[in-house]
């Protein structure tokens, strides 16, 4: 059943067009000004809207405006209900990105006929972009992984070929090669690991259950240290560890302290200390990484989303933004929590708690 919000300040006409759309079978959700047709529409998420434009308060154009900013809100088909037709208002709602217009006063027939071509493109639209989604997803990573198995390949054959020559300029280039398909590599996997915790967010019923895992600290201070060296930072790393036990893969529990810590490395300047502390408290098992790097806003946090680096027109940094999602993902697809407290300018502490046995 399609959802659909209508914001419309007048009762009479607000009610009626709920009425006329709930026989035909949709779910209607009312919005009696503008203000409230926004909280609705990040808390309901509707298939479509229906706007009057002009209304006490924010009228429809800066609804329109403020939904289109919103990412979550940003897709769905905004249709006009207004009297006001003229070339000015239509030109403005349509480089605001709306869809379409009913001029007051209607008739059931037409406002039935202008949602149904509008919910049925939307639909055709999501279903092209699931389509594409799912050949992106479990095509091209694989594909990707191919030829990167003959560039490390090959390249490692160059380096130990190199290693004891004269010729340094050609183990470095043999080295820089393999760097760069070991970051191509790492990409690849937190690709496929996202699209895999996103298909299990879909579908509860595929995630794994597991008895209870042990978690040893001579596992997690060897992960440590592993990525300390890659970041030519062994110096900076800082280990309270203990053993523990959590209810997840253990290969879940690797990959959250590797992304943690290849965070906290990544944003912070070497010669700054990172934490690595892992404790058993009131049935959780907790991890927590502090850094002492550039820190985050609390805009940041809150919009801390895949895909999405902050400021990288300021520094220099790798990675597509995966890292701190994926570790969010997995903990809540296990019952856990996550919390990341930060400063700007002083650093940054990512607190993970999983259920213990």
């Amino acid at each position: 059943m399609s959802k659909i919000l209508i914001i419309e300040d007048e009762n009479l006409i607000r009610e009626s067009i709920a009425e006329y759309l709930e026989l035909e079978g949709y779910e209607c959700i009312q919005a009696r000004s503008g203000e409230e047709g926004v909280q609705l529409a990040k808390e309901k998420l509707p298939d479509l809207i229906i706007s009057d434009i002009k209304m006490p308060g924010i009228n429809g154009h800066e609804v329109l405006q403020e939904l289109r900013s919103f990412e979550k809100t940003s897709h769905i088909p905004f249709i006009f209900l207004s009297a006001l037709v003229d070339k000015k208002n239509l030109r403005e709602g349509m480089l605001l990105g709306a869809d379409d217009y009913i001029t007051k006063p209607f008739q059931p027939d037409e406002l039935l006929a202008v949602v149904k071509v509008r919910l049925d493109k939307y639909k055709e639209v999501q279903k092209k972009m699931e389509v594409l989604k799912d050949n992106v997803s479990y095509s091209l990573p694989h594909e990707l992984k191919t030829p990167l198995v003959a560039i490390l390949g090959y390249s490692e054959i160059l380096i130990d070929k190199f290693r004891d020559s004269a010729d340094t300029e050609a183990l470095e280039f043999s080295q820089a090669i393999y760097s760069a398909g070991m970051r191509l590599n790492r990409l690849i996997q937190q690709f496929i690991i996202y699209e895999k915790l996103s298909f299990m967010t879909d579908h509860p019923d595929t995630i794994e259950k597991t008895p209870v895992t042990e978690v040893t600290g001579s596992l997690q201070k060897t992960m440590s240290e592993k990525i300390s060296e890659k970041y030519n930072r062994t110096n900076d790393l800082v280990l309270e560890i203990s053993d523990g036990k959590v209810k997840l893969p253990i290969t879940l529990y690797e990959r959250i302290l590797e992304e943690l810590l290849d965070n906290a490395f990544k944003f912070s300047e070497a010669g700054s200390k990172v934490l690595v502390k892992t404790y058993t408290e009131n049935n959780y098992y907790i991890i927590s990484v502090l850094d002492e790097g550039r820190g985050m806003t609390e805009d940041q946090i809150t919009n801390i989303g895949a895909y999405r680096q902050f400021d990288r027109d300021k520094y220099e940094q790798q990675g597509i933004g995966l890292g701190l999602v994926i570790t969010k993902k997995i903990t809540e697809l296990y019952n856990g929590s996550f919390e990341i407290v930060s400063t700007p300018g002083e650093g940054t502490r990512v607190q993970v708690k999983l259920l213990s046995g």
